[in-house]
């Protein structure tokens, strides 16, 4: 892990995500999921996110990401979810 620096700053902001569609049902299938992955990986790449674990089972999301203390946690999570 090593921190990131900007002109004023060093931070090391990581946030764990975990995303449960309602009741716990079971949406994510094969095909979906490989379209979800390379869908949030573009988001990630074009907001400036760094989205270092992703994970999708069947029944829910698993993320891990990196940002600039710029976002907050709900703002990033806002843009991955639009």
């Amino acid at each position: 892990m090593e921190l990131q620096r900007n002109s004023h700053h060093v931070f090391r902001l990581m946030y764990h995500f975990v995303w449960i569609p309602k009741y716990r049902h079971k949406v994510f299938s094969d095909p979906y999921r490989e379209a979800m992955k390379v869908i949030i990986q573009k988001i990630g790449y074009d907001y400036d996110i760094d989205i270092v674990e992703l994970e999708i089972p069947e029944d829910h999301i698993h993320m891990v990401v990196r940002s600039e203390p710029k976002m907050s946690p709900s703002q990033i999570m806002q843009v991955i979810k639009s």
